[in-house]
């Protein structure tokens, strides 16, 4: 599999709010959610365009506080954090306000699982909210779709959201993206069809579709794989239950057919 960032419409739109959130007019609106279920991709899209970026990532666990935040925030600025509160405080200032991107522009920060930070009363978000205030950093929350209820709860929070962006079940032009884009061996048209059809546009589920060919067309030393070849082979994965999902022979058949067609219409064509 490739390591790149497919532009899938997700992504689009997650490129689109960030240029709502570089354009934004007043300085403090600097926050971003992105939003969405879970396997939709939001950790893959954020992750990968940090390292685009130069953004510092970091991920939200179950009762952070404040003072562990500083100290990750620090710990990914380069620096080792100091025990007491306020001499964290002012580690990550420092380190902040000199740690710039390619763009001689202050980095983002990318805030994953960001429901985390909003335990006691948001004192953990809160904090780097006002680094990033001060700073002027562009803030990323990433979570599910009920964070938006909770930050509502807090104006200094809410009235700071320029952008709100959220992901979406993969169609049938993003699955065709993600098989040229990410599998090192051709999926057809009809395949890319039943991947859909088996993970209902999951985004975690077609990668894991999209390994699965590719491993069939390599151990078969196969430059292109269709449904003809893995009928009835395993090509997902039922998310809730783990259930295997089959290449169905109808859509094997079809696919069949249509080859069949497509070979007579060239040798019509040759004669």
């Amino acid at each position: 599999m490739k390591n790149v960032l497919v532009q899938t419409e997700n992504v689009h739109r997650f490129l689109s709010g960030v240029g709502e959130l570089e354009k934004r007019g007043a300085r403090e609106a600097s926050i971003m959610l992105l939003i969405g279920d879970p396997g939709f991709g939001k950790t893959e899209c954020v992750e990968r365009w940090a390292d685009q970026e130069d953004a510092v990532y970091l991920c939200g666990y179950p009762r952070v506080t404040a003072q562990m935040v500083l100290g990750d925030l620090v710990r990914e600025l380069g620096g080792i954090p100091d025990g007491r509160y306020e001499t964290r405080r002012q580690q990550a200032d420092r380190l902040l306000r000199s740690s710039l991107n390619d763009k001689g522009m202050p980095r983002p920060i990318i805030l994953d699982e960001a429901q985390f930070y909003l335990e006691n009363k948001a004192e953990a978000l809160e904090v780097i909210r006002s680094l990033t205030d001060r700073h002027e950093n562009s803030l990323v929350l990433v979570s599910m779709d009920d964070i938006q209820k909770q930050i509502a709860k807090y104006d200094q929070i809410s009235s700071r959201i320029a952008s709100v962006v959220k992901m979406h079940p993969a169609n049938i032009a993003d699955v065709e993206k993600l098989c040229d884009g990410l599998s090192e061996v051709k999926i057809s048209q009809r395949l890319a069809e039943e991947i859909l059809h088996h993970t209902g546009g999951r985004h975690r589920d077609v990668v894991k579709s999209i390994a699965l060919a590719e491993t069939f067309g390599k151990r078969n030393r196969k430059e292109l794989v269709n449904c003809v070849m893995m009928s009835g082979e395993v090509i997902a994965y039922d998310w809730r239950d783990e259930t295997p999902r089959k290449v169905r022979e109808a859509m094997a058949a079809r696919e069949a057919r249509e080859m069949k067609k497509q070979q007579e219409e060239c040798a019509r064509s040759a004669a």
